[in-house]
């Protein structure tokens, strides 16, 4: 069987997310293919659409995914069983058709099923796709069907969404969270649950030393880990204690075992090490602390400030991991570029950790992992390390 997975706006993270969550389920990543400049395709004989559902519904940096069509036609022919049928069309990323195309495409189907006396209701996509809100509030899945088309240079191929990101539940985790501190900068939902997936894990305990009010730990809970999160910040703690509550309350978690402590990573006790060494962490998700959020562009001398500070504080991270890890251990840490007028500072990842250290990124993508909106000052670069 083949699927598609469209991605999010950074496909390089999509990728490499998917390809770990596939290790993490026991696939090899080279059944996935990229097809486009927004869709991979998915070709295995061992993987089943239940597995790929519980795949899709753990994944943070993607749109929809779905099953190939080899035949247009055999595929519509369920549907003129039924009374009333509710569908749309998409055109996943680049492509040679215009709306006039989709139209004609539209009215051919309308036709055949009005011919065999089905009711029919055509969706119209905003531009090109159906958002997820047209998908859900038209319950076109279960209702009908997505027809999704893309192609690439060489050919044409045709899709039928199996499932849309949820994405109204990372809205109500972000929204309706009891408390979040935006003057320390708030790293986006579905990027936490992007960072938790790429440390290739399916369970086990994840460790955010700088864990703010707490959105990583909030990530890693709904994705099943067990949690560890600590902070210089006693407010910080107060407030991500406050989050996870709320999730247990709410039902989006439960018997997920989590731990909150004050710790100064400049001034770590040696029992606090030797504690962290004994509990068992499988993997560090964190975005350290990388200066307050930025209006406009920098200095080239204020940029090189908040390296020289951040550099400080990622050099005592490491000695303490250096301390606790093992082989296999998994890290997956953000370091941060600075716009200036001159243009872009960044930090060197090969400055923090010595050569028991692995970066994993060329092995999941031949590009960096940048995770950049348009206008950003501050522009964050995902590393994946494991500990040989």
């Amino acid at each position: 069987m083949q699927y598609f997975f469209e991605c999010g706006n950074f496909f390089n993270i999509s990728l490499a997310e998917l390809s770990l969550v596939f290790e993490a389920f026991g696939i090899s990543k080279d059944c996935i293919k990229r097809f486009n400049d927004i869709v991979l395709i998915v070709e295995s004989k061992s993987v089943t659409k239940d597995t790929l559902d519980r795949i899709f519904n753990r994944l943070g940096g993607f749109i929809r995914y779905g099953e190939i069509i080899d035949n247009l036609d055999t595929f519509l022919t369920p549907y003129f069983e039924k009374e009333r049928i509710t569908f749309g069309i998409s055109i996943l990323g680049q492509s040679k058709l215009r709306r006039k195309d989709i139209e004609r495409l539209t009215n051919e189907i309308k036709r055949g099923f009005k011919s065999s006396n089905v009711s029919s209701r055509f969706i119209l996509p905003k531009e090109f796709e159906l958002n997820a809100a047209q998908i859900f509030n038209n319950d076109i899945l279960n209702s009908g069907f997505e027809l999704c088309i893309f192609e690439n240079e060489k050919k044409r191929v045709y899709g039928t969404t199996l499932k849309v990101q949820d994405i109204n539940s990372f809205i109500k985790r972000d929204i309706q969270r009891p408390q979040v501190d935006f003057e320390m900068g708030v790293l986006p939902q579905k990027l936490a649950r992007i960072m938790c997936n790429l440390t290739g894990l399916q369970s086990g305990i994840i460790w955010d030393p700088f864990c703010g009010s707490g959105t990583i730990l909030m990530e890693a809970a709904v994705l099943g880990f067990d949690v560890l999160g600590s902070d210089i910040d006693v407010n910080a703690l107060n407030f991500a204690n406050e989050n996870m509550i709320w999730l247990s309350k709410e039902g989006i978690i439960k018997g997920i075992k989590y731990n909150l402590f004050q710790l100064d990573i400049y001034n770590v006790e040696k029992k606090v090490v030797t504690d962290l060494k004994h509990t068992g962490i499988n993997a560090v998700v964190c975005e350290p602390f990388m200066g307050p959020p930025q209006r406009k562009l920098l200095s080239v001398n204020k940029a090189n400030l908040l390296i020289e500070s951040a550099t400080k504080l990622y050099l005592s991270l490491f000695r303490v991991l250096n301390e606790i890890s093992q082989k296999g251990f998994r890290v997956v840490i953000v370091l941060p570029s600075y716009k200036t007028n001159k243009g872009w500072i960044d930090m060197n990842i090969s400055q923090f950790i010595n050569k028991k250290w692995e970066v994993l990124n060329k092995k999941y993508s031949s590009q960096d992992l940048k995770w950049k909106r348009i206008n950003s000052i501050i522009a964050r670069n995902i590393f994946i390390l494991e500990k040989k």
